[in-house]
């Protein structure tokens, strides 16, 4: 029985199609034109003399057939520019800690933390070196160096120090012996002389001490060992002492530890990156941009807006910010532009290297025309619509048209043209024409078939 139904189905299929195409029959379909005007030329006119310009379909054909038609109509959605890149740290919140003389890291600094695992007490607080990742507070402790710089440094300005106290005591009795004739002149004046160089090497030890970060107390603390040395005899403060070569290094901001190359006792030199600490409240865009693309950025009102999406949290909403830099140079890795924006962090929910996209609402272009994408019928030479001319004798006519963007389910076409792009066979749409969005490549054949019979009884 299923057979017989399938037997007779396949039988009506078949005289459907042979119906379809009796009725698209070139003699039966295509209508013709002695010679087409000037204006309406889409070929030379030579060679469009006596072939179709346009086909007409009885309405049950249509029917049959499945023929639709949609509007030509103005573009009814934005056009978006999307830029892909990620999120990096902000360079005017990112800081590179160096040690300003080289020494020996001596210590590290710490942080607090509970360890679960003790047996006496439930949770037991305890402090750790500081790792990577870790939250650091302006003026914190970073690390101490033992710096022989340091300490020869301070020693110096400890020497000039007493030298000079030492000279201006002397140069107060020569003065008294000259009062009396018991000294010559010329010793006080080589006196005085030594007292210069002396606030002169005071005065270089100390700028060089202030150069390197060390403190104001820190510095008074070494003048007033200098004092007491000289008082006493030689006797120095062994607490003292046992810092002196010491210097901590400090945060310079409140920020996260995103690179640490330092462990204790290791060997640093000013130019050795000990810390970078980054302010993660705030990061930074950085998405390539195409070169084509770059007049579209250049030409709209700065700053530009943009909203950006992370790519690992389709579902989060979309942030908004603006393109606050454009790069002036490509980069030569990828050969693209880079569009730069600022981007508030305040939850620390985003993470910087983080892989986002951007979409950039670009301004509407003009003389466009959107048609469904189904209506468009190409053959790899040129682009063409079919356009129904008189709907009340479903008259169809053949437009080669100039395509400007494409998407998945719409086509924008160029109209109007200009003269050069017209007489190079192409032609327009006008808003509220029909244009036939099924059945497209099946009218187009039909017609090309009127035109291969028109050729051949020319011949």
């Amino acid at each position: 029985m299923k057979q017989r139904i399938a037997i007779v189905l396949g039988l009506l299929a078949v005289a459907a199609a042979a119906t379809a195409v009796w009725w698209f029959g070139a003699e039966q379909l295509a209508a013709w034109n002695e010679k087409r005007s000037h204006s309406e030329a889409t070929v030379p006119l030579s060679e469009a003399t006596d072939l179709p310009l346009y086909i007409d379909v009885l309405p049950k054909v249509v029917e049959l057939s499945g023929i639709r038609t949609a509007d030509v109509k103005k573009p009814t959605r934005p056009r978006v520019l999307e830029l892909r890149g990620q999120l990096n740290f902000d360079p005017n919140s990112l800081v590179h800690v160096h040690a300003r003389f080289p020494g020996q890291v001596i210590e590290l600094g710490t942080v607090p933390v509970t360890n679960p695992n003790s047996l006496t007490s439930g949770l037991m607080h305890t402090e750790r070196a500081l790792a990577f990742g870790d939250h650091v507070s302006k003026g914190q402790e970073l690390a101490k160096l033992w710096s022989k710089d340091l300490g020869e440094k301070k020693s110096e300005l400890v020497t000039s120090l007493i030298r000079y106290r030492t000279n201006r005591l002397t140069s107060r009795q020569f003065k008294k012996a000259e009062k009396d004739a018991a000294i010559a002149n010329r010793a006080v004046r080589e006196i005085e002389r030594q007292m210069e160089q002396d606030a002169t090497d005071i005065e270089r030890a100390r700028m060089t001490l202030l150069s390197w970060g060390l403190p104001k107390e820190a510095i008074d603390r070494v003048e007033a060992d200098a004092e007491r040395i000289h008082r006493d005899g030689g006797t120095r403060d062994i607490a003292l002492e046992n810092e002196w070569a010491q210097v901590s290094i400090l945060a310079p901001m409140n920020g996260t530890i995103v690179e640490k190359n330092v462990v204790e006792g290791g060997l640093v030199d000013t130019d050795d990156d000990l810390f970078k600490i980054a302010d993660l409240s705030r990061l930074r865009a950085v998405l390539h941009v195409y070169e084509e693309d770059l007049p579209f950025l250049q030409e709209m009102e700065q700053p530009v807006p943009w909203t950006i999406h992370i790519t690992s949290r389709p579902e989060a909403p979309p942030i908004s910010g603006w393109i606050d830099q454009l790069s002036d140079v490509i980069e030569p890795t990828e050969h693209m532009a880079l569009a730069f924006g600022t981007v508030e962090n305040p939850k620390r929910d985003l993470f910087a290297l983080q892989f986002i996209t951007a979409q950039v609402v670009l301004p509407e272009e003009p003389n466009l025309l959107e048609i469904p994408t189904r209506a468009l019928v190409e053959d790899g030479v040129s682009s063409n619509v079919l356009v129904q001319v008189d709907p009340q004798r479903s008259r169809y006519v053949l437009r080669r048209v100039l395509v400007a963007r494409r998407y998945h389910d719409v086509v924008y076409i160029r109209s109007p043209l200009t003269d050069e792009q017209k007489r190079q066979g192409l032609e327009e749409l006008h808003v509220g024409e029909l244009v036939v969005s099924a059945g497209a490549l099946e009218l187009r054949a039909a017609l090309e078939q009127a035109r291969r019979a028109g050729e051949t009884k020319q011949e």
